[in-house]
Parts: C-alpha cells; structure tokens; sequence
C-alpha cells in the first residue's frame, strides 16, 4: 500500500475503521510523518473549510492521533496552533478529542519543554476546553519526569490567583480536580478559598474529594495518577480508535452516524475518566438551570 493510497483512504468518512491502512501507516512512520504534518498545516490554513460538516473530512483526525502515536516533536508547533485557533473552531474540527486526547498528544509531541503547551493555556482567545486540556497536560508532565510536581503546583497557585484576579472561573474546576489528583495538601488554602469565592463548581469536584484524596496520602495520589496515565499510553492506536462510535454504525437502521456525530462521539478511552464525565455532568446541570429558567419566562 502506497502513502498516497493510505492519505486517500483517511480524507473522506464512511463509518468504517481504517485498520489496515493505520497498521501500514505505522509500518511507514517515517516516510509518513511529514505528510501528516502538512494535512495539519493545511487544517490549519483554511480552519473553516475542514470544519465544515458538510465536507465530511476526517484525515486530520488519523493524522493528529497517529502523530500523537509517533511521538513526533515536529508535529507539536502546528498542534497546538491548531488547538489554539479563536472560538469553537478546534472543538468543529475535533470535537470530544479535545477532551479525550488533546492533553496526551501534547505531551507526546512536546520533547519535554511545557513552553507551548503553557502558552496554550493562557490563551484567552482559545476554546476553554483546550485550555482545560493544556493544563491537564502540564500535570502529566510530573509522570513524565518533564516537570516536578512542586512547580506544577506552584504554576497552578499563580493560574488561581490570576483567574480569582481576572474574574475568569471557567477553567478553575478543572485545575482543581488535577490539583486533587497531585495531592492537594499544600495548595487546600487556594483551593478552600476557590471554593469560598464561589469559583469552583461542585458539580465537577467536591469538597469531599480533597478530604479523600489527603487521607490517601501524597504517594498513593501519584500512584494512581501514574496507572492511569499509564493505562492510556500503552494503547495501541487500534485500541485508541476502534471503539469509537463514529465507526460503529447502526447497522440495524442501515445508516452512518452523521458528520456532526462523527466528530462528538471521536474519543479515546482517557475521555472516560473523571473529569470528563464531570465536564458532562456540570454541562448537564447548566442546560437543566436554563430549561428551567426558560420555561418561568414562558408562564
């Protein structure tokens, strides 16, 4: 199978898996790689026409998963551009990779400088979600060896105070939950006035959760922080992609899931974790609240 045949088979959406096309893929990494690079390049240059549902394209999705796969450093600029694009642009393109898989393929592909993957973070045109992957990203760096865990902690203070300063609350609960999970002793005072001042929502992460979390003890946090990370990086890209919902049809009613669909449901196993299901949880909520809201205005 040529490179050109497997680029071919990635561009247009058909509800099936590419599985032997991804193994050739591999099997050509090197050869590869720089055209995956350019498929990003390209995404990146024209955003709003990859974006477009009707265009049906999915190769920047392989593209960005078997990157991430490959490590590949040269790769990590034109990401984080990409995920950095204003308003809702990366999570039209990606959807729920933002929040299943942003976080690990940024690490992957930064060779060890946090540098982007910060500026990722305080880019206040950038869509919170991958903002809030970003910072996800940086507490891995611990596991990684990238970071310690006490400039981690350290970067996450001066991230609350500055969010507490600006008013800005949206990515203050998904700092709090990788706090938690780094072990929360030397930052409760932060994270008890996070709560106090009403910047924290409790329908991400409880109050209850810290207590647990210190009765744990700090190895025992890093522990489970380093299983769980490490469960996701021994995937094999098959195992990543495979399940997805996009290539799981309905066979029954005979129809492809549509492009919107494709690109909600476009998961790692990673976006089963907690703050996922809690992201989906507060989101709930709020669509609850203003239901209800609308439904007083109508009376």
């Amino acid at each position: 199978m040529t490179i050109n045949e497997i680029l071919a088979s990635f561009e247009k959406y058909d509800g099936v898996y590419k599985r032997q096309e991804v193994s050739a893929a591999i099997a050509l990494q090197d050869e590869i790689t720089p055209c995956f690079i350019n498929v990003l390049k390209d995404v990146l240059a024209d955003p709003e026409k990859y974006a477009d549902q009707e265009n049906n394209y999915f190769g920047h999705i392989y593209a960005f998963m078997l990157l991430g796969y490959f490590r590949e450093v040269e790769a990590h600029d034109v990401i984080v551009d990409i995920f950095s694009l204003p308003g809702k642009l990366s999570g039209d393109l990606f959807g729920d990779c933002v929040t299943g898989n942003l976080h690990v393929v940024l690490l992957n592909t930064c060779g060890g400088y946090l540098t982007r993957i910060k500026e990722l973070v305080q880019n206040q045109d950038a869509d919170e979600y991958c903002r809030g992957s970003a910072i996800e990203s940086v507490m891995y760096g611990v596991i990684e060896g990238f970071i310690s865990r006490e400039e981690v902690l350290s970067y996450y203070r001066d991230l609350f105070a500055e969010y507490e300063k600006s008013g800005e609350s949206s990515l203050t609960a998904t700092l709090a939950c990788c706090v938690c999970d780094l072990y929360p002793e030397e930052l409760m005072p932060v994270i008890i006035r996070a709560y106090d001042a009403g910047i924290v929502d409790f329908a991400y992460i409880s109050r209850e959760e810290f207590d647990e979390a210190l009765a744990k003890g700090k190895n025992k946090c890093l522990q489970e922080l380093y299983e769980k990370f490490d469960r996701v990086q021994s995937l094999s890209v098959h195992d990543s992609m495979s399940w997805w919902a996009s290539f799981n049809q309905d066979k029954k009613a005979g129809k492809l899931l549509s492009t919107s669909s494709i690109k909600n449901h476009s998961k790692l196993n990673l976006a089963s974790t907690v703050h996922v299901a809690k992201k989906a949880k507060a989101k709930n909520k709020i669509a609850k609240k203003s239901r209800k809201a609308n439904r007083k205005k109508r009376k």
